[in-house]
């Protein structure tokens, strides 16, 4: 009866620690954030549907105006693969042809998004390997024609799973709750 009621505990502590983990690996850079960093961008909050409490935009024919996404900061940031999803406001005059650079720390991939559709929602991106640090996404302008502007708004990073070429001794987002749980489960059952 004892071993049944330990896995038991164990299952409830995986659960809840599943759940947190879950949670935990959702890593959501606001415009605002410690994580964010903009040249020519102005804050605006003329358009709804912004994800916290404004988003940024350039200034319409200019070069050279970029935001850039960083998610190393973050306490639960692992490296591993990634889902990277972006949210901007719709507008008329919002870029057709936005230029979005995914860095990996060892590798870029080049996007062109269009921000004339899908605007107040988050859109996908891809897939991504991550290292342990030098990630970012960043948003430019080099690709927008005259009487457009690209829009920086917020970027979340969902993590998938572990990188097979990622350093083993790094554990995911989660695992050391786990572990908390089963030995705290064990030691309760030794005590009684």
């Amino acid at each position: 009866m004892e071993l049944r009621s330990l896995f038991t505990r164990l299952a409830t502590c995986a659960l809840l620690t599943a759940s947190v983990a879950a949670n935990a690996a959702v890593i959501t850079v606001d415009n605002t954030d410690a994580g964010f960093t903009s040249s020519g961008l102005n804050f605006s909050t003329y358009e709804p549907g912004y994800f916290g409490a404004n988003y940024m935009a350039d200034t319409r024919n200019s070069v050279g105006d970029f935001g850039m996404w960083d998610p190393t900061g973050d306490s639960d940031w692992v490296a591993g693969i990634w889902k990277v999803e972006m949210m901007w406001t719709s507008g008329n005059t919002r870029a057709n042809n936005a230029a979005v650079t995914v860095d990996s720390g060892s590798s870029t991939a080049s996007l062109v998004i269009n921000q004339l559709l899908n605007g107040t929602v988050w859109n996908d991106l891809g897939e991504y390997s991550f290292d342990l640090s030098g990630a970012s996404v960043m948003i430019d302008d080099s690709n927008s024609t005259s009487g457009q502007n690209i829009i920086a708004d917020a970027v979340r990073f969902t993590f998938v799973s572990a990188n097979p070429a990622a350093p083993t001794n790094v554990p995911a987002p989660g695992t050391v709750l786990v572990l908390l749980g089963a030995a705290a489960a064990v030691f309760r059952l030794r005590r009684k």
